[in-house]
């Protein structure tokens, strides 16, 4: 009877132990919540003036190979032509996905809202990813 109760016991405690892990609060980058707003923003805004020194200037040297002015100007365009000027940017929410610390942003937009997910490592300062959907960017990329 004393090893069923220890088994039950130990089985309890690891079925407890799952269950806290899964319900651990998400990892942020190693930026407060102010700065990677700060850096959302910041982007924002340099695409909106045009300016791809300051749109790239917070991206990680992977990103910045990978976004080329001509992709900007492709970015810069279609957020122009589907959602219209840039507004201001909200309050973000904060998930982990395999090692990175995921922020989804709503950024208002003279035309609609456009969800802006700009992505770190956990503990990281650089951004890795960023990435704009709306339904008219949608609509247009099809």
């Amino acid at each position: 009877m004393n090893k069923q109760i220890r088994f039950l016991s130990l089985l309890a405690l690891a079925c407890a132990l799952i269950l806290a892990s899964g319900c651990s609060a998400p990892k942020p980058a190693g930026l407060t919540d102010e700065q990677v707003a700060g850096v959302t923003e910041n982007t924002l805004k340099a695409l909106e003036a045009n300016d791809y020194q300051a749109f790239t200037q917070d991206y990680s040297d992977q990103m910045n190979k990978a976004m080329t002015p001509e992709q900007f100007t492709k970015i810069q365009g279609m957020l122009q032509s589907a959602s219209g000027k840039y507004i201001s940017l909200g309050k973000p929410t904060l998930s982990n996905n395999q090692g990175y610390a995921v922020y989804r942003f709503p950024a208002k937009y003279e035309n609609e809202t456009v969800y802006v997910t700009v992505t770190f490592l956990v503990g990281g300062q650089k951004i890795e990813g960023e990435f704009f959907d709306s339904v008219n960017l949608r609509k247009q990329a099809k």
